[in-house]
Order: C-alpha cells, then sequence, then structure tokens
C-alpha cells in the first residue's frame, strides 16, 4: 500500500526542487544537514515510556557512564554476568530515531548465557551528546564505548546500527582502524548507504545538481563516496560469521535488503526471515531474541573467542 503525501511533505518538496534549480550546491549542502540530522525528542514515547517501566529493575542496576571521543561524549550502559561464567561481551546498537533502551530485551539473556553487555546513546540520541548522526560519527563513538569497556566479543544491531557497526568493524576510511569482534547479528538493517540517500533524496525532492551536491557531501566526510558503504560487502571484509534477521512485512526497511546483504557477504552471513513483527518490535520479539543469543553463544567460546 501506498502513503498518502501530506501537505507538508508536499511544501518539503517544492522547497527543494525550487531551490535546488536556483542554488543547487548550498540546497545539496543543506540536505546533507538535513540526513544526518536525527529529530529531538523530548522524554520516551509511549513505547519506550512502557519499556522503561518494564525494565526498571534492569536499569538501575546498570553501569553508566559518559564516554569522550572525538565526536563528544556518548552514553554508555553496561551489565556485568557472573565473574566464574563471563565469556566475552556483547554491544547493543540501536537505530536512527532510537536508544539504549529499545535494545534491553537482549541483556538478561545475554546475561544468562554468560555475557557482559554494553548498549549505547549513538551521537545525537538518548543521553549522548551532539545534533548530527552520521556513518562514521556513530562508528568512532561504539569504537570508543567498546573500548572504554574491554572491548566487544559480538554485537546485536538494529536498522542503522547494522552500518554504523560494520564499519566500526570493517575500520576502513575515514576510520584508520577496526573494532575486532567475533560475531554480528543484524536486526532490519539496510545494505547499501547509496539506496538509503537515494531514497531520502527522493523524499524531499532533490534534483539532480542538488543531489550531486549531497553526495558529494557525504564522500567529503566520510572519505568514500556512499556507494562503497555496502553492509554486505563489510561484512565480506570482516570475514566473521553473521546472522541478518529481517521482517517479510517490514515497511521501512524492505525484506530485499536481508537478501543483498547475505549474497554479497561472501558467504559469512546466514538469513533467517520473520513474518509478522515488521520493522521496530523485531528488537522485542521472543523467537528474534533466541535465536540472536543463540547464535552468538554457540559460535563463541568461554575464552570470549572463536571455539
Amino acid at each position: 500500500m501506498t502513503r498518502a503525501v501530506t501537505t507538508r511533505e508536499r511544501l518539503i518538496r517544492t522547497g527543494f526542487r525550487v531551490a535546488g534549480a536556483v542554488a543547487p550546491g548550498p540546497t545539496g549542502r543543506f540536505a546533507f544537514r538535513l540526513f544526518s540530522s536525527p529529530p529531538r525528542r523530548r522524554g520516551l514515547t509511549p513505547g519506550e515510556a512502557r519499556m522503561a517501566e518494564r525494565m526498571a529493575p534492569l536499569l538501575a542496576r546498570a553501569e553508566r557512564r559518559l564516554i569522550a571521543f572525538d565526536g563528544g561524549r556518548v552514553a554508555s550502559y553496561a551489565w556485568h554476568a557472573a565473574r566464574h561464567a563471563c565469556r566475552g561481551r556483547i554491544a547493543l546498537v540501536h537505530g536512527w530515531t532510537g536508544r539504549a533502551l529499545v535494545m534491553t530485551a537482549f541483556v538478561e539473556p545475554l546475561l544468562k548465557r554468560g555475557f557482559d553487555v554494553v548498549a549505547l546513546d549513538l551521537p545525537g540520541h538518548g543521553d549522548s551528546e551532539g545534533r548530527r548522526l552520521t556513518l562514521p560519527l556513530g562508528a568512532r563513538a561504539l569504537q570508543a564505548a567498546a573500548e572504554a569497556h574491554g572491548g566487544v566479543t559480538g554485537v546485536i544491531t538494529h536498522s542503522f546500527g547494522g552500518p554504523v557497526s560494520v564499519l566500526a568493524a570493517e575500520g576502513g576510511p575515514p576510520l584508520g582502524r577496526a573494532m575486532p569482534v567475533e560475531r554480528l547479528v543484524l536486526l532490519a538493517s539496510p545494505n547499501s548507504m547509496a539506496t538509503v540517500t537515494r531514497r531520502f533524496s527522493d523524499r524531499i525532492g532533490l534534483g539532480t545538481d542538488a543531489r550531486g551536491a549531497l553526495e558529494r557531501e557525504i564522500h567529503r566526510v566520510a572519505a568514500r563516496p556512499a556507494a562503497a558503504f555496502v553492509v554486505g560487502d563489510f561484512l565480506s571484509t570482516i570475514g566473521k560469521p553473521a546472522l541478518v534477521i529481517h521482517d517479510h512485512g517490514d515497511l521501512d526497511v524492505p525484506f530485499v535488503r536481508a537478501e543483498e546483504i547475505v549474497a554479497a557477504s561472501g558467504g559469512t552471513a546466514r538469513l533467517l526471515a520473520t513474518s509478522g513483527i515488521g520493522h521496530r518490535r523485531i528488537v522485542v520479539a521472543p523467537q528474534v531474541i533466541k535465536a540472536a543469543t543463540a547464535f552468538l553463544a554457540d559460535g563463541i567460546g568461554p575464552d570470549g573467542a572463536a571455539p
């Protein structure tokens, strides 16, 4: 079903179309600022508030830190398994407009499997500093949080957290270093950032010249063109096992993106398809939590390395 275009969206498209025809360079650069500026929300959404209430005892046990990195300070939340049972540390990485809270349904199952857990609010989200989030900025924040907590053995990511995490683990430009991991779980992840950029440009009505200016700005900030940021290609480079979980009914990131990731992964990734969950509820679905924790536990030995 095609969603009806609102009056506000029509006005935005008209504004960008006119501005792009007159001044494509500044329009493309402004579009990039819009593209990398998550909406700042005061307080929690109703769904987040319900989760916060349900997870209150768990959140009260978290070790909370603000970790400095070259992009500001990122908020992290850590939980520790029994010392005699610890087999590594798993990072939980939320998506665009999310926060660490939305990933907390994974914490207790991971603790029971013997893993320490660290979650973070990406820049511009939750209690972290900043008003912007780009792929490299998110990857540097994740690397900083991982290092501050002693390294991570695996990651569970949602949506935009997928590209953030695989870039952090791949470590190429503009990062200069890689975050070691043994296994990755990607929930509802996009594949190509060029596709994400094209979808954004179409939505706001960017013309060809303004779109080119937007893409040049991405290249300037990321040290690579958007077309070079492909999750499946990064997984192939990383060379570690990955589980891609995606719902057939995902309206935000179509299921075909998961198929693309697996096809490009060089055999490192396998796909678990779900139905009736959608894009956001995938992070709390019991079958997803069970599959993700089992995948990590089965592939990471008691010393934190692959068995």
